[in-house]
């Protein structure tokens, strides 16, 4: 017992001085960079945005799924079989049985995960490049304004983000020890990532390989760890599949939406987003029966039988839409959104990180050559590869690459390292003129590569429903000249719709009524 007390006292002591030593001392002032940035952000939101506290769709899911948690700490019998990933809505209901219910529990919850998150960022950068790369990774991410706009949303995105970071975090550590304790960890992490959003079932398998090809020893002594971690990953989901199963009847991994979101984003009329699509509609009105209950695989595997080049366009149709720069929305808009807050206005967002995140990802293969395939390096871009395969299969949303962007600030960090850790070395003498041609290059590439992924189709970021909604937002608050302003420009693009029209009139006549007294 006493031995046990003196162990105890001697983690703790470590666990001080590690925390407040001098390697510490870069960890909290990105710490304190990232934490009063979002205190700012959550000023402006909350005081200036008229949508700050408004459900989308998936929020009043989210919201009301929470609340019912929080009551009860269990879940009505009508959840089952889930129709979203279970994992956020117990992460919220926990907050709001212990904080109010509502968006600020959300928030600044959200808020102290951002933290987090910039912070394992900033770790990894470091780990997988050097400490200035870390620098400019952490730096980007604590003032990344895609990743500031979800934390202020019920919405699963900033734990889905943390989840994958963390994930892959424990990952580079495990490869690097390959001891069974951090393999466990990893998994663990990877089944919580799969309990956020489904996608990520597609990296067990690939991850179990790739465990088994970077472990030394036997055939048994390589299947071991690869074991290890599908089994950990598999312990973590498996509540929710026989909850499924059992209590819903049905046999889901983790949701039941997956064969609609897939013949969502797959159909042949699809637009590659979430979006109803005039088959679905048909499909729906046939059929008479809730979208779960459908079975929308037979719909698919039907038409691809009758068009099967349809699968090949509409996969290189997500592609160029998972790699475009503009945020295609789903809830909030981005581009409605950054002008409440001056933090939303930074550049810092996918169209300006990912070409150079790109370019710095070829940079980093080229500079260090990896010769082995459990290099982080190798982990990190398969990680950005894979996670991009996994959204282009199903449909792509703008905040679905918040993943992939946390991988491409790390990059984008490296890219900007480089260049000027060069240009210093020629100006200090110590290499020719002729070694800044692949800065010079790499300064060139970056805004072409940023024209070839702009976003072509300006009516998928701006639809004529953000404007409305936002009008709706403006009403509430009583903002009546601002919501006038919105439903005018939802009007320009949706002329003589019926309830844009009735709304604006009843706005009108709220503006008229005063100047008649």
């Amino acid at each position: 017992m006493k031995n046990d007390t003196e162990k105890q006292d001697a983690a703790i002591t470590r666990l001080v001085h590690l925390l407040f030593s001098r390697e510490a001392l870069p960890y909290w002032f990105i710490f304190c960079i990232a934490l009063a940035v979002r205190i700012g952000d959550q000023y402006f939101m909350s005081t200036y945005a008229p949508t700050y506290g408004q459900l989308w769709p998936d929020s009043h899911v989210y919201d009301r799924w929470a609340r019912e948690i929080a009551q009860t700490f269990w879940l009505g019998w009508d959840r089952i079989p889930f129709q979203h990933g279970p994992l956020y809505p117990y992460f919220l209901g926990v907050l709001y049985l212990r904080f109010n219910p509502g968006v600020d529990t959300a928030a600044w919850s959200q808020r102290f995960l951002g933290v987090i998150t910039v912070l394992l960022i900033f770790w990894l950068a470091r780990r997988v490049f050097n400490k200035k790369t870390g620098w400019f990774a952490g730096l980007c991410a604590a003032f990344c304004p895609t990743f500031l706009m979800y934390e202020s949303e019920i919405l699963v995105e900033t734990l889905v983000l943390f989840l994958n970071v963390a994930a892959l975090c424990l990952f580079v550590v495990a490869a690097e020890k390959k001891v069974w304790k951090w393999w466990i960890g990893a998994g663990a992490g990877l089944g919580l990532c799969c309990l956020g959003r489904p996608n990520t079932l597609l990296f067990i398998p690939v991850l179990a390989v790739w465990i088994f090809l970077i472990s030394n020893g036997s055939i048994k002594q390589r299947l071991s760890p690869a074991i290890l971690m599908t089994a950990m990953a598999v312990a973590v989901i498996a509540p929710a599949t026989m909850l499924n199963y059992f209590v819903g009847g049905k046999f889901c991994i983790v949701s039941a939406t997956g064969p609609y979101n897939t013949y969502i984003g797959n159909a042949p009329d699809t637009q590659g987003i979430f979006a109803s699509t005039p088959s679905t509609i048909t499909i729906r009105e046939k059929e008479g029966k809730p979208d779960e209950e459908i079975d929308w695989r037979h719909y698919l595997i039907e038409a691809l039988r009758e068009d099967p080049l349809s699968l090949p366009r509409n996969l290189w149709k997500k592609t160029c839409l998972f790699w475009q720069s503009g945020e295609i929305p789903s809830g909030p808009n981005y581009y409605l959104q950054r002008s409440f807050s001056p933090f939303l206005r930074l550049p810092l967002r996918w169209a300006i990180i990912a070409p150079l995140g790109l370019l710095g990802m070829l940079l980093a293969f080229a500079v260090k050559k990896p010769k082995k395939l459990e290099e982080p390096l190798v982990l990190l871009t398969g990680w950005l590869l894979l996670y991009a395969v996994s959204i282009i299969l199903i449909f792509v949303m703008g905040r679905l690459r918040l993943p992939a962007l946390a991988i491409l600030i790390i990059f984008a960090g490296y890219a900007l390292d480089f260049c000027i850790e060069r240009i210093w070395a020629v100006l200090k003498g110590n290499l020719p003129l002729k070694k800044l041609a692949a800065v010079f290059l790499l300064v060139l590439l970056w805004p072409i590569l940023g024209v070839v992924m702009r976003t072509r189709e300006a009516s998928m970021l701006i639809g004529w429903n953000d404007h409305f909604n936002m009008g709706r937002s403006f009403e509430t608050k009583e903002q009546w000249e601002k919501a006038l302003e919105q439903y005018d420009k939802a009007l320009e693009l949706a002329p003589g719709t019926p309830i844009i029209i009735q709304l604006r009139d009843e706005v009108v006549k709220r503006l008229e009524t005063p100047t008649k007294k």
